[in-house]
């Protein structure tokens, strides 16, 4: 009988600790519900900015930073094995619901409203995920502000995006005219990705990103036209680890080696086969490698 009840107590142990949402803590949204859950602040600098909160309300503070015309959706299906930590997923300006003016989307801009955001906030100090875009925004952000950023990941990112005349993203990029179709060519091929990612997510993902104002479209792409964050890095104290996907489209090898010397060092991981969004791909072995980092 003992042994009997040694058993059941075991399971239950097991069940729990692998039960993704606990009483005390705030759900992650349904992909249905993403949109209309999402919270508001207003900056000082005069921009509204939509988030999304999750997770332990006591637990560490986590602030989430999307990529180029993403937004907080963007976490959607690694937020649920983060939730220990207290996560705010941010819409950057011009993305998703927040403030869309017509300028400025440079990386300095960015990164200035998620200064904003934390103090709003009232957060001393948080670990700091960004991807692609917003991983140069969160290098900036480090730099500029270090007494509050604890840890540091970057996933997807670069020292300088190289995008310009001549390069694919900016020759369709300009040519570009609202309304967008989410599933032509263009979107279709901006979210590429070597394995299956999940269609009730990337369903509103696309349609949301289509949806992005064409001044932002242009305006982060002028941004990261003359940004080169390599005179910047030795100024990030945050302990730091990067993750990439060894088919970016966007950051490929090349990258990679430079934003190795400007940080030796971080820790580096690679996902084998994996692209530019491959923490969407594999979101379950990205959060665990975040996870083990953050702690």
């Amino acid at each position: 009988m003992k042994s009997y009840f040694a058993i059941i107590g075991f399971a239950f142990v097991l069940l729990n600790s692998t039960n993704q949402v606990r009483a005390d803590q705030i759900a992650v949204p349904t992909q249905s519900e993403w949109a209309g859950a999402k919270k508001f602040v207003d900056l000082p600098n005069g921009i509204r900015m939509a988030y999304s909160e999750m997770g332990d309300p006591n637990g560490k503070p986590l602030l989430l930073i999307h990529g180029f015309t993403d937004n907080s959706r963007a976490w959607s299906l690694i937020a649920p094995y983060l939730s220990d930590h207290h996560i705010y997923a941010i819409d950057l300006r011009g993305h998703g619901k927040s403030s869309a003016p017509e300028c400025c989307y440079a990386y300095t801009d960015l990164a200035n409203d998620a200064y904003y955001f934390l103090s709003a906030m009232k957060i001393e100090k948080a670990d700091v995920v960004g991807h692609s875009l917003g991983s140069v925004t969160a290098q900036v952000l480090a730099a500029q502000h270090p007494e509050q950023v604890n840890r540091l990941v970057l996933i997807s990112t670069t020292l300088n995006t190289g995008v310009g005349p001549g390069s694919w993203l900016w020759d369709n990029v300009m040519q570009l005219k609202p309304p967008m179709d989410p599933n032509g060519k263009f979107m279709t091929d901006w979210f590429w990705s070597p394995n299956p990612v999940d269609m009730a997510f990337i369903k509103p993902e696309r349609e949301e990103s289509a949806a992005v104002p064409i001044q932002v479209w242009k305006g982060v792409l002028w941004g990261a036209s003359m940004g080169d964050l390599s005179k910047i890095s030795s100024l990030i104290k945050a302990p730091m680890m990067i993750l990439w996907g060894d088919q970016d489209q966007f950051f490929d090898s090349h990258h990679q080696k430079l934003v190795k010397e400007a940080f030796p060092n971080a820790r580096f991981e690679t996902f084998t086969g994996a692209g530019h969004n491959m923490f969407w791909e594999q979101p379950q072995k990205a959060a665990e490698i975040i996870e083990n980092f953050l702690q």
